[in-house]
């Protein structure tokens, strides 16, 4: 035999990469400030409706997002894990609903002259489809985002 796999579980870890046409601290100050928050978070076809953020390690943040469609509304959380003023965060997120998967995000935020490269993970997600509508709802947050922003 040549060689040998064996996996309990394949491993799906998502990556977005995204420039902001805006300074480092204005960009993080819209991840951690709840007012700012509940403007751009929600993916298409959402509305965040509530949005509190306790940032620290150890701090708890929580939000309900509504469906425009249905009105059905999906409450999420987490806890914060690590907070780096204007260069980290890390917390974890899950929908409340019992047996809910949890994932640990990972924001890293860099200087690029007076915009600022982000860079998100998360993970570990179930499957490839589990990605690719995570991937589908941040890019459209990050749209919004941006414009909240001033650009993009």
């Amino acid at each position: 035999m040549d060689h040998c796999v064996t996996t309990d579980r394949i491993s799906h870890l998502l990556t977005i990469t995204r420039v902001f046409a805006a300074p480092r601290a204005r960009v993080f100050e819209a991840f951690i400030d709840a007012r700012q928050m509940i403007q751009w978070l929600g993916p298409g076809g959402y509305t965040m409706t509530h949005v509190e953020a306790d940032v620290r390690p150890g701090g708890i943040w929580r939000g309900c997002m509504r469906s425009n469609d249905d009105g059905r509304e999906l409450w999420h959380g987490g806890i914060y894990r690590e907070v780096v003023p204007g260069e980290r965060l890390v917390f974890t997120f899950a929908f409340e609903a019992e047996g809910a998967p949890h994932t640990l995000v990972t924001i890293t935020f860099e200087d690029r002259g007076a915009k600022t490269l982000m860079r998100l993970s998360q993970g570990v997600l179930e499957t490839s489809d589990e990605v690719d509508r995570y991937r589908r709802g941040w890019e459209t947050e990050f749209d919004r985002l941006a414009r909240l922003l001033g650009g993009n």
